[in-house]
């Protein structure tokens, strides 16, 4: 229903006294201002679509299976629609088939009472429907995803590029999100590496990194501070989706109990972010070791490398608080590696600060930490549904 619609009708409520007579209309009606204002907030001020979660994927155990990730969205009247457990989909139909999500609401049948030699209902139980179908729907629905099938028997796969997928990849240009959306929900921890030099100056960074925090949940962003995150406890559910290391030349070794708890913590789906402070050649020789130790090959992030679009779009890495910086990675074992000191352009730290464009180099480097922070939470995400 468009929203012209809803906010064309009537609202109307009761007023109570001890005396009123209530029946089932006036009941009706006192429940009804309630859940048409509901119904007004949710279409109006967040807009029909995805609010969390709702992902599509290919089954890892099944090419033909397409599974729906728990998740909650909101439909054209401004219903709620909650996934509590994953679906699944096995498609074996060729040609286009939709993935969609749609309100409905049952009575339990626990609540029957006998009416006139008949039984009635009291209890209505909010529900939703996820469907395969060979049509969209003509009544209120999100879609979810579709896939063209070239034939029954073809594996799907994702989109290759997911701006024009071809047959038989997942399509999902047609999702559409709630507003506002919040593109990362988690938290954003520290690593401790202590430097050669000065094992006090290990945090560098941390107004920078707090900073960037602070500016990320004013845009979509539900990000907090987690602390210093200790790597023998890594490998649960509670991990920080993002950890933040910095510090200026080479750094002490780390154990092998924080070396194989990186390794838990990466393959748990969390992501590093390491930067030289002030793009210090000595931190990233230091590092070499580490992400040997995890068996991590590190390359130069291409031009087409999801980090530079998980967000913002950018051609290559932007400038940071470093004259000159690099930027390399493992983005399937989860590591980033910059000599580009974003950190410090996160605190204002940048090369010729009282020159105009200096503003401008600060800018790109939060919008460039909120593309870290968008990949770590996609990737941690990815993790979390392989296991549903």
């Amino acid at each position: 229903m468009p929203i012209e619609e809803l906010i064309a009708r009537r609202i109307s409520g009761i007023e109570p006294f001890n005396e009123l007579p209530i029946d089932a209309d006036v009941w009706r009606e006192a429940h009804a201002q309630h859940t048409t204002h509901r119904f007004l907030h949710a279409a109006g001020s967040h807009r029909p679509g995805i609010v969390y979660g709702l992902e599509v994927f290919v089954s890892p155990k099944q090419e033909r299976t397409l599974v729906v990730a728990p998740g909650v969205g909101i439909d054209q009247e401004g219903r709620t629609l909650l996934l509590s457990e994953p679906a699944s989909f096995v498609l074996e139909e060729k040609g286009q088939t939709y993935i969609t999500i749609a309100y409905e609401d049952n009575y339990d049948s626990r609540s029957a009472v006998t009416v006139g030699g008949g039984k009635k209902y009291f209890r209505l139980v909010e529900g939703r429907q996820v469907v395969a179908t060979k049509e969209l729907p003509k009544t209120p629905h999100l879609e979810l995803a579709r896939v063209d099938r070239s034939g029954k028997d073809k594996p799907i796969k994702d989109a290759k590029n997911p701006f024009d997928p071809a047959e038989d990849e997942l399509n999902q240009l047609y999702r559409v999100l709630a507003f506002p959306h919040c593109y990362a929900d988690g938290g954003v921890g520290e690593l401790c590496f202590l430097p050669t030099a000065d094992p006090g100056a290990w945090k560098p960074n941390r107004a920078g990194l707090y900073n960037m925090i602070r500016e990320a949940n004013g845009l979509g962003f539900h990000l907090f501070f987690d602390g210093l995150f200790n790597l023998r406890a890594a490998g649960e559910a509670t991990d920080p989706l993002l950890l933040y290391v910095s510090c200026e030349g080479d750094f002490q070794a780390i154990n092998k109990d924080q070396l194989d708890g990186l390794r838990r913590y990466l393959e748990n789906g969390g992501t590093l972010f390491a930067e030289a402070s002030k793009g210090s050649d000595g931190f990233v020789k230091s590092f070499a070791e580490i992400a040997k130790g995890v068996g991590a090959t590190m390359k130069p992030i291409a031009k087409d490398s999801p980090v530079l679009r998980a967000h913002h779009l950018f051609a290559s890495a932007p400038p940071g608080g470093a004259d000159k910086g690099t930027l390399t990675g493992d983005l399937e074992k989860g590591i980033l590696l910059s000599t580009h000191d974003y950190g410090g352009a996160w605190q204002g730290n940048v090369p010729k600060p009282d020159d105009e464009g200096s503003r401008d180099r600060i800018r790109r480097a939060v919008e460039f930490g909120l593309n870290v922070t968008a990949f770590a939470a996609r990737r941690k995400r990815r993790a979390e549904l392989t296991k549903v």
